[in-house]
C-alpha cells in the first residue's frame, strides 16, 4: 500500500512516520469597547513525513517535486482515520543526513524530514 505521493508520482519507499495536525487562518480585530473578535477564515492541515533512509534517486525526485511546482498535489493515507487525503501543499525545505553504506558501497540519505502547509 503506497502511504505518500507527490503529484501521483510515488517513491520506493513509504514514510516511517507521519504526523499531521490543523491550523486556523483568523483575522482578530478589536471593537470600540476593547472586546477582542476573531473571524476564523478557515481550517487547514499540516503534514510532516519522516523517512529512515532514501537512496539518491529517490531523495532526488522528492527534491525536484517540492521546487518543481509552487503548490504540489500531496496524497497521503490520514494515520488517524485510514482515509486518502489529498492537498495542494507548499513544501518546506527537505532535511537529511548523507550516510556511506559500506554494505551497498554508495552514500544513502538517513532522517530525510519534509514538511506541508495546505494552501
Amino acid at each position: 500500500m503506497v502511504l505518500f505521493k507527490i503529484n501521483s508520482k510515488t517513491l520506493s519507499r513509504n514514510p516511517t512516520d507521519i504526523s499531521q495536525s490543523k491550523y486556523k487562518i483568523q483575522k482578530t480585530d478589536r471593537t470600540i469597547d476593547g472586546t477582542l473578535v476573531a473571524d476564523i477564515i478557515a481550517v487547514k492541515n499540516k503534514v510532516s513525513f519522516t523517512w529512515d533512509y532514501l537512496t539518491t534517486a529517490d531523495l532526488r525526485n522528492l527534491i525536484d517535486e517540492v521546487n518543481g511546482d509552487s503548490f504540489p498535489l500531496v496524497e497521503y493515507v490520514d494515520p488517524d482515520s485510514g482515509n486518502l487525503i489529498q492537498i495542494m501543499a507548499h513544501g518546506s525545505e527537505v532535511s537529511y543526513i548523507p550516510h556511506y553504506d559500506s554494505k551497498l558501497a554508495t552514500i544513502i540519505w538517513r532522517d530525510v524530514k519534509i514538511a506541508f502547509e495546505e494552501r
